[in-house]
């Protein structure tokens, strides 16, 4: 607590942690960030999540098919030229697909059992800042930053079927490149995967 009645506050990072006008602090998503106290940098927050079920893949955008080999294992389900798929035991993340584009990982797929749909949205609230929503296709959009110029990640939630919901995770360069999802075309290949893995 400030002894200073006239302190200000601010905060370096407020996707992580927001400070009042009176020095409370809210905690947004999960990092780290530092509160200004009258223009000094003062004090430390670290926001630790509570949502710890699931585990995302790993953003290997660009990767090739020998680099997901390397990194990820050769323990896959099924590799084509739409992508590599890794099926789990897990009741919850049922698997993660690695989508290629010009033999490259152009965004990469959680897929999750529906059942776990409420926990699943609040972990990625703790992670990411919701954008859209679309009550059409029952999907939600996150962005990993608040301002447009710092997104370098769009991820996309969406109900697949009655008993599976994916989540995309896109590399973001910026909106005049491309469309921002590619949705339809990311559509067509989480089918394809999982309809070869009978995985629905």
């Amino acid at each position: 607590e400030c002894s200073d009645p006239k302190a200000t506050y601010a905060s370096e990072d407020e996707y992580v942690a927001t400070v009042s006008e009176t020095g409370l602090i809210t905690g947004k998503r999960i990092g780290e960030t530092y509160i200004d106290v009258n223009g000094q940098k003062s004090i430390k927050v670290s926001v630790t999540p509570v949502y710890t079920q699931f585990s995302e893949p790993q953003f290997l955008f660009g990767a090739t098919k020998d680099e997901v080999y390397a990194k990820v294992g050769t323990n896959y389900s099924l590799s084509n030229e739409s992508g590599i798929a890794y099926i789990t035991t897990n009741d919850r993340v049922r698997g993660y697909l690695y989508l290629l584009k010009d033999g490259k990982v152009s965004s990469v797929v959680m897929v999750v059992s529906s059942s776990y749909f409420s926990s699943l949205t609040n972990f990625l609230l703790e992670r990411y800042a919701p954008a859209t929503f679309s009550e059409e296709d029952y999907t939600v959009l996150y962005v990993n930053a608040l301002t447009a110029d710092k997104i370098t990640m769009i991820i996309g939630e969406q109900v697949y079927s009655a008993s599976i919901i994916y989540v995309a995770y896109l590399p973001y360069t910026n909106s005049k490149s491309r469309s921002v999802t590619n949705s339809e075309s990311i559509k067509r290949q989480v089918k394809s995967l999982l309809d070869e893995l009978i995985l629905r």
